[in-house]
């Protein structure tokens, strides 16, 4: 392996220049995985003491497995987890993969260490946890971001791939936002944005024109705070830096496994919202995967639901994403109204059936007998053939009629 020194005067911009490298690029679609990826190629690099991307596709076979084994079983030695071994060894097969490179991968999965107990990163934040966030920062733009991240449930790297910006927000009823993720892209979907977390937004966008800017549709939704940055919006590393420092500034302790925490600053959010999704028995499984941006098999394909459609499903999930307490309660009571107006619109519905319903039996039997009304029984004889008929509302709401002989 390079010592620490030379490992630095690795020209890496000149190296990926090389074919070996520009057919690894052209396989990976994505800019956010590109730049894990070759971050993991570069450490390989680095650890093979092999010159270039290209040295490495002409190595011979048995010297490149053997380097690829050390590689696993080191890494194995200071403690990474398996899980972990995985997503660094995935690049480096692709790029020998795309150079028709011949190695066992099958050995290698072999010797990865099959890892014990629970995995890191398995844990939701609470929304106990996310309040003290919040409660934690004055900062407008982290505000917002956290509650379009405890609303959306969306994939860090969707902040940035395309970039988001206000072009992509629409706006919904009761107060919410909806916002196209990976527009124009066959995984593009509709995530959306509660009434607390559209408020938040907007005051961020509100303090935005009054520090002088001009908002415009292609305007990104979380901008660069930083002097002459590079680029107008909001990077991934920013979301790691933000996040981690929110969780050391509200106090939120987490315990680690390895190289993990058994909560992920990065995907914290995002378990919350699919644990919130999930046990709510009125969402729909189906459309609660297309919210989380998952294939979910042939319904993936196939099942292609409106904005409008994923939006109802969506709002039945409201008061449990909701973070503020007072708010929700709000939310629960609006509901709670709306269910009793409907309960007594449904009521008088029916009375007003049933009074016809009985209107109708009185006209018919009008023109047949002589009527003798009396309430809330009505009453009425058939004199000529001496019989007593007798109409009664029953507790079913169904109308029963009754005869007697005189």
């Amino acid at each position: 392996m390079q010592d620490m020194e030379t490992a630095k005067e690795i020209d890496f911009a000149e190296l990926e220049k090389s074919r070996s490298f520009r057919m690894f690029r052209q396989a990976v679609k994505s800019d956010k995985t590109f730049y894990s990826y070759r971050y993991a190629l570069r450490e390989f690099l680095k650890y093979s003491n092999l010159s270039s991307f290209d040295e490495i596709t002409v190595v011979e076979p048995n010297r490149l497995q053997g380097i690829l084994e050390n590689w696993i079983m080191d890494l194995s030695t200071k403690g990474i987890k398996g899980a972990t071994i995985r997503v660094k060894l995935a690049p480096v097969e692709l790029f020998l993969d795309m150079n028709r490179v011949t190695y066992f991968k099958r050995i290698l999965h072999k010797i990865i260490p099959r890892d014990e107990g629970v995995l890191g990163g398995s844990e939701p934040f609470t929304t106990v946890e996310i309040q003290r966030m919040l409660e934690s920062t004055k900062k407008l733009r982290t505000k917002a971001f956290v509650h379009f991240l405890a609303s959306t449930g969306i994939r860090p790297g969707a902040i940035t791939d395309p970039i988001l910006r206000r072009k992509h927000i629409a706006e919904m009823p009761d107060g919410c936002l909806a916002v196209k993720v990976y527009d124009n892209s066959k995984e593009g979907y509709w995530a959306f944005l509660t009434p607390e977390a559209r408020r938040a937004l907007y005051n961020y966008f509100d303090s935005r024109k009054l520090n002088g800017e001009v908002l415009t549709d292609e305007s990104p939704i979380f901008a660069n705070e930083r002097a002459h940055a590079k680029n107008d919006h909001f990077g991934y590393n920013s979301f790691k830096v933000i996040t981690s420092n929110l969780l050391k500034s509200a106090g939120i302790a987490r315990i680690k496994s390895g190289e993990r925490y058994n909560k992920a600053g990065n995907y914290g959010f995002r378990k919350r919202f699919n644990t919130i999704l999930k046990i709510n028995n009125q969402v729909n499984s189906n459309i609660a995967e297309k919210l989380m941006a998952h294939r979910n098999g042939l319904d993936g394909t196939y099942l292609q639901p409106t904005r409008e459609e994923c939006f109802t499903e969506f709002r039945k999930a409201i008061p449990d994403l909701t973070i503020d307490d007072a708010e929700r309660l709000l939310i629960e009571n609006k509901l709670k109204d709306q269910k009793i107006h409907e309960m007594e619109s449904e009521k008088d519905a029916k009375i007003a059936h049933l009074e016809n319903e009985v209107a109708e039996i009185r006209k018919g039997l009008q023109e047949r007998v002589k009527v003798n009304w009396e309430d809330p029984v009505t009453n009425y004889k058939d004199h000529q053939n001496q019989v007593t008929f007798q109409c009664t509302i029953q507790p079913n709401n169904k109308v029963l009629v009754s005869t007697s002989h005189v």
